[in-house]
Order: C-alpha cells, then structure tokens, then sequence
C-alpha cells in the first residue's frame, strides 16, 4: 500500500501536464492555430513552465502572430525570444515584490525589457504599483514612453511618480498621448520628459507644481540623461523612436 502512494504522484503529475497541454492546444487550436504550429508552440511554453514563465502570454502571441499571418517559422522564432525574456522579467518582477506574478505582469515586463528598459526599471515601476493590476499598464507605458524617445530614467519616473501621487491607471495610459502631443508641438523628447516631471501637465490638461505632477525620481534608478530606445516592444511589430 505504501508503495502505490509513493507511486501515485507519478503518475497523478504526468496526467495533470498532458491536461494542460492538451488545452493549451485546444486555446490555439480554437483561434485557427495550425496543428504542426500548435504542437510547437506547445513544446516552447512547456519548456518556459519549468523554468517559471506564465504560459498564457505565448499562447497569446502566438495567435496573435497567427492572425498577421506572420509566417511560423518567424512566430517561434518569436516566442523562443519571448520566452527566454519573460524568464528573466519573472525574477525583475519578483524582486519588484511579486512573488506569483501574473501572467500579464511578466509579459508587460518582458516588453518593456526588449524595449531597453533593465531590471532595475522593472523592480522600480512594481514596487510603486498599487496593486498587481497596475503594475502591467505601469510597465507597458514606461515601454511606450521610451519608444517615443523619452530616456528611460525619464519614463520611470514619471510612472513611478504617478503612482506614488495615487494617478488613477486611466491616468497612466493617457501619457503616451500627453507625450505625443507635447511632440507634435514641436517639443523634443528629453524636455518632453522633463515637462511631465515638473508637473506642468498631467495629462488631463490640468497645470499645476511639482507636488501636483507625475515627478517623483525612484530610489535605485539612476539619475542622468539615460538613452533612447527603439519601439522594438513586441515580436511581430516595432513602434516609432520619436526624438526631435
């Protein structure tokens, strides 16, 4: 008796991962996702599970990569990619102060870090985020925000700085149009940036001082003039570098 217990976890583990895999082909297979693709994609996200990486956010870029009718061999090219860095946001995120990171979180993070932003901007943006449901919008608009030029340092701050002056998330994912805006008024990156740290907008329109603004520097984030980036946010498409 005590033998077949001790086996029993044999194989009860094996049954629930080949349930698994079997619905995540069954998701890819429902949006269209070729079989031999699926069967593919499949392999990857089951490697990426053992090392900690969320599986949902591959499923989602594949089909999405599927739907552009993107070709399969550059889709898991994409997702080997995808992968290999949402390994390394999941321990950013973790020391960010998330230690069961949701899916989204991780993959947000994943984009912004191939967009240029280091683990320390990663740690820096979840630390300040409210609640979990804010630290993936937070991330993806530092990710946007650098992608129109802004310096890193710059992005991170001000997201930081938003979250710490209890901006609402509807707030956060108006600065990349606040930026845009600034832009196509003739204003360059680099003071872009600065504009929004010193609080002479927020956003809504609404003009007012430091203590009113998005600024705030996060500690461990250096300060400087930081580097730009290209929009390179995602495997399948790059978004503009918007410096003046």
């Amino acid at each position: 008796m005590r033998l077949l217990l001790g086996l029993l976890p044999l194989v009860i583990v094996p049954a629930q991962l080949a349930a698994q895999q079997v619905d995540f082909r069954a998701r890819l297979a429902a949006r269209g996702v070729p079989a031999d693709l699926a069967d593919q994609v499949a392999a990857i996200a089951a490697s990426a599970s053992a090392r900690g990486v969320p599986e949902g956010p591959l499923a989602d870029k594949a089909i999405e990569g599927w739907a552009k009718r993107v070709p399969e061999a550059r889709i898991v090219a994409a997702l080997r990619t995808f992968a290999d860095r949402m390994a390394v946001a999941v321990d950013a995120v973790r020391a960010g102060g998330l230690e069961s990171p949701p899916g989204q979180v991780v993959a947000a993070a994943a984009e912004a870090m191939g967009g240029g932003l280091g683990a320390s901007d990663v740690r820096a943006v979840v630390r300040a985020a409210p609640n979990a449901t804010a630290a993936a919008p937070g991330l993806s608009v530092v990710a946007a925000l650098t992608a129109q030029g802004l310096a890193s340092n710059q992005a991170v701050a001000i997201v930081v700085g938003a979250m710490h002056n209890h901006h609402s998330v509807s707030d956060l994912l108006n600065l990349p149009s606040l930026a845009r805006s600034l832009h196509d008024q003739g204003m360059s990156a680099s003071d872009i940036g600065q504009h929004i740290l010193d609080g002479d907008g927020d956003g809504d329109g609404h003009q007012g001082g430091r203590s009113g603004g998005f600024g705030e520097h996060p500690s461990g984030v250096p300060q400087g003039t930081g580097h730009d980036h290209e929009g390179n946010l995602h495997p399948f498409t790059r978004g503009p570098v918007r410096e003046s």
